[in-house]
């Protein structure tokens, strides 16, 4: 793994308030980890105990003095990802023709790392799975008792 990028910006001060969406910044650390092209990742802690790591560039991006709803936080997250995939497909001189299929593998791809990643966290409450299908629900109470609920917990939360 590539040695984490320096990070350019400041992290907020104490004093000031600072939002991601419509929650508030109670503190943001480094992280000894990168993304695999070396992009630092931190760690935000928000105001009610939540934690979320975010890769330096969503953080920046993501990151405000004013609180906004999911929608802008979307926007504001998603059009700079959908700006560099767009200079990406014109450098590369992509035939409108193959955007359909192009996307089409795209998400697959997508799919198919989900699936993966999701059988390796199965596999730490059972046998590797080669498919979601094959989790049953003693697996699911298993990792639900982990964190001292059941499904009937689950169930009488709703």
């Amino acid at each position: 793994m590539q040695k984490p990028e320096k990070l350019e910006r400041e992290f907020p001060k104490k004093e000031d308030k600072v939002f991601i969406g419509r929650k508030e910044i109670d503190k943001v650390e480094e992280s000894n980890e990168a993304t695999p092209d070396g992009v630092a990742l931190v760690e935000v802690l928000f105001k009610d105990g939540q934690r979320e790591l975010f890769s330096k560039q969503m953080y920046d991006v993501s990151v405000s003095r004013e609180s906004c709803d999911e929608n802008i936080l979307r926007d504001k997250r998603i059009f700079p990802i959908v700006a560099a995939i767009l200079l990406i497909l014109r450098n590369w001189g992509i035939k409108l023709s193959e955007l359909p299929y192009m996307s089409a593998v795209l998400n697959r791809s997508l799919e198919e790392n989900q699936k993966q990643a999701l059988n390796e966290l199965w596999s730490q409450w059972m046998p590797k799975p080669l498919s979601p299908d094959e989790v049953t629900l003693i697996t699911v109470d298993r990792v639900l008792r982990s964190v001292k609920k059941t499904l009937k917990d689950v169930f009488n939360e709703k």
